[in-house]
């Protein structure tokens, strides 16, 4: 087969195109469809709407990238060759006096751990009878 049949556009194919139509008649799978397709390109934003990395910071008059890029903590003044961690207080000072961070609007990443609880979490009170005997009642008591 020659390469042109390959590089032809799937429209021009009277099969694709009579299904194209099929497809388009039925208005809940088509507008699903550009509904899937917005929520999928929104969805490629979302490190810059949360994430535990400043979007842009400025430092000594150098602008740094440190979503798109690692930066080690002695760029900013730090004692420590590892990348930096942008949420440790010292970094933070190290950052804030000779320029600034912008953040995104959530501070947190998907495998943020939160250390800054200043009350442990509350838990819900133990019952007196036993997970089993609880179920047993709960199948077998009249409503």
């Amino acid at each position: 087969m020659p390469l042109s049949t390959f590089l032809k556009p799937a429209w021009s194919n009277p099969v694709w195109a009579r299904q194209w139509q099929a497809f388009r008649s039925n208005r809940r799978g088509y507008w699903s469809l550009w509904l899937f397709l917005f929520l999928f390109i929104l969805s490629l934003g979302a490190e810059l709407v949360a994430n535990e990395k400043p979007l842009l910071v400025s430092y000594e008059g150098e602008f740094y990238v440190p979503v798109a890029k690692v930066y080690p903590e002695t760029t900013f003044g730090g004692f420590f060759e590892s990348e930096a961690n942008y949420r440790d207080p010292v970094v933070k000072d190290l950052i804030n006096d000779k320029g600034w961070m912008l953040w995104p609007p959530i501070r947190f990443s998907y495998n943020t751990i939160n250390t800054t609880w200043t009350f442990p979490p509350r838990h819900r009170p133990l019952q007196k009878t036993g997970w089993a005997l609880t179920i047993r009642a709960a199948i077998f008591l009249p409503v």
